[in-house]
This record gives C-alpha cells, sequence and structure tokens, in this order.
C-alpha cells in the first residue's frame, strides 16, 4: 500500500545476481535517458536508478523502478487489497537454492564460523544466518504464490536464465515494467556485465565485495548434506520454479522464453557475479 507508486519492482532472491542486473538495468536506463550511469555497483551511487523506495531520486522524472529482498506480506495476494491500490509490476529472480546456499556461506562463513553441514540444515527461528534454506523457502513459497495468482503482474525468471541469455533476459524484464528501450540502450547495459568491468567499480572504502574472482571456493555438498537438504525441501517447499528438486514439477512454473528471444540473448555474453 506504501509503494504503490513505482513503475516496476525488482524482487531478487539473495545471491540471485541482485548487483549484476541491477547494474546492467541501471546503465540500459542511464544510455536511453542521456544521464550518468551509477559509479559503482555497490555503493549509494548505485541505487540512484535502482533501489529501495526509501533511497532519494535524483532523476525524479526517469521511471520510478524499485528494488528489494522482500518476502511479500499475504495481503499482497489478496484481491480486495488489490483493487484499493494496484501494486506495480513484480520481477521476481530466484536461483537454485544449492547454489544459493553455497554462494552465502562462502560470503559469510568466517561471521556464521560453523561447519556448511550445520549451516545446510538452517535455522528455523532465522536468527543465526543471513540468509539459509528456511529463509528461501519462505521467499519461494510466498513468490510462488503471488505469481501463481497473478501471472500477468509477475514475472519471475531464473538466474541461471539470465547468465545464458543475459539479452533476452533484460528485454524480458525491461518490457514487463513498461520500459521503452531500444536493442543500443540493452546492448549498452550488457556490455558492462562482465566480472571484469563489475569488479573495476566496487568501491574502494567498502570491504563487502559483491564480485568474487575466485569464484565459489572449496564449499560443497556433501552426501548427507544433500539429503538433508532434500528433506526441508520435500516437507517445506511449495513451489520449485522448474528447478529439478522434486521427481514432478511442485507449483508456479516459469515459463521459457520463445526461441527467437533466446539466441537473440546470445550474442552477447554479460559476466556472472555471484552477488
Amino acid at each position: 500500500m506504501k509503494y504503490v507508486n513505482f513503475d516496476g519492482f525488482l524482487i531478487t532472491g539473495q545471491h540471485s545476481g541482485t548487483h549484476w542486473i541491477k547494474w546492467m538495468m541501471s546503465h540500459a536506463i542511464a544510455h536511453h535517458y542521456g544521464v550518468p550511469p551509477p559509479k559503482y555497483i555497490n555503493n549509494s551511487s548505485s541505487n540512484e536508478l535502482i533501489g529501495h523506495p526509501k533511497h532519494p531520486r535524483p532523476y525524479p522524472d526517469l521511471p520510478r523502478i524499485a528494488s528489494s529482498h522482500s518476502i511479500p506480506p499475504y495481503a499482497l495476494q489478496w484481491k480486495w487489497v488489490r483493487r484499493l491500490r494496484t501494486p506495480p509490476p513484480y520481477a521476481v529472480v530466484v536461483r537454485d537454492v544449492r547454489d544459493l546456499l553455497i554462494s552465502n556461506y562462502e560470503k559469510w562463513r568466517d561471521n556464521y564460523a560453523v561447519p556448511f553441514s550445520q549451516y545446510v540444515a538452517g535455522d528455523p527461528r532465522g536468527k543465526a544466518y543471513v540468509c539459509d534454506v528456511r529463509w528461501y523457502v519462505r521467499f519461494a513459497n510466498r513468490w510462488g504464490a503471488i505469481a501463481q495468482r497473478y501471472p500477468l503482474e509477475t514475472l519471475v525468471l531464473r538466474y541461471e536464465d539470465f547468465r545464458k541469455y543475459p539479452l533476452a533476459s533484460l528485454q524480458r524484464l525491461c518490457q514487463h515494467f513498461g520500459l521503452k528501450l531500444t536493442e543500443d540502450d540493452l546492448a549498452a547495459g550488457i556490455a558492462v556485465g562482465s566480472k571484469e568491468i563489475m569488479a573495476r567499480h566496487q568501491d574502494p572504502n567498502i570491504d563487502e565485495k559483491p564480485v568474487r574472482p575466485d569464484g565459489r571456493g572449496d564449499t560443497h555438498f556433501s552426501r548427507e548434506d544433500l539429503i538433508t537438504l532434500d528433506n526441508i525441501l520435500r516437507r517445506h517447499l511449495r513451489h520449485d520454479f522448474g528447478y529439478s528438486y522434486f521427481e514432478e514439477p511442485r507449483g508456479f512454473q516459469i515459463a521459457e522464453a520463445p526461441t527467437s528471444a533466446r539466441g537473440t540473448g546470445s550474442r552477447l555474453g554479460g559476466g556472472t557475479p555471484t552477488g
């Protein structure tokens, strides 16, 4: 109800390419409107064109695109609430939970100070970790329910598809928000999406670096870890978004981009940062 006056809401699961997608989309918008793109990917300047609704807007005449990791309230699913005030279109980016957990653990392992096997089991209280399988289940179940009920208003994209078809995925995202960007605008966004370019645009005064040149590190699932994860997902996950967690699809499934669009997306290779 508070944040309905936006042209679009970019909702990303944690460790699902947030910095990368925002960076490319910000550059595409900046190219179209002739404004300076963000200077860095990991400080306040990264929010000048796409940011949390509370962030100041240096260009109030440009489209208002918000970004968040939020797990939505149940009220967002209620039709009578949507009749009171129509929410903006939502685009949700999800990622394979197995890769998401490794990425989060690699980033925060020194803070967590627990073995990976303990982290895989998660914390049902939601207090021990920045993100774990319990957080992912809540995120996936809530956005899956909304996408299932309002599929036209809710675009769900897989991070893996963004990596494979960056141009086509960025185009679908911008079209969903009603942004009339040209192919040149989109190409300008993709052109800055490599890990090497983004690494050069990390604020040197901030310790946290979303782009890690060393990739996933040495963390891996043991057989027991995979059994633990499988048990949690089977008991609690209602929407798998097309990932092969189970023998049969469960809940909301992501529609693939048209073949022609996927081919277009393969012309330009974006980077694959982990943040």
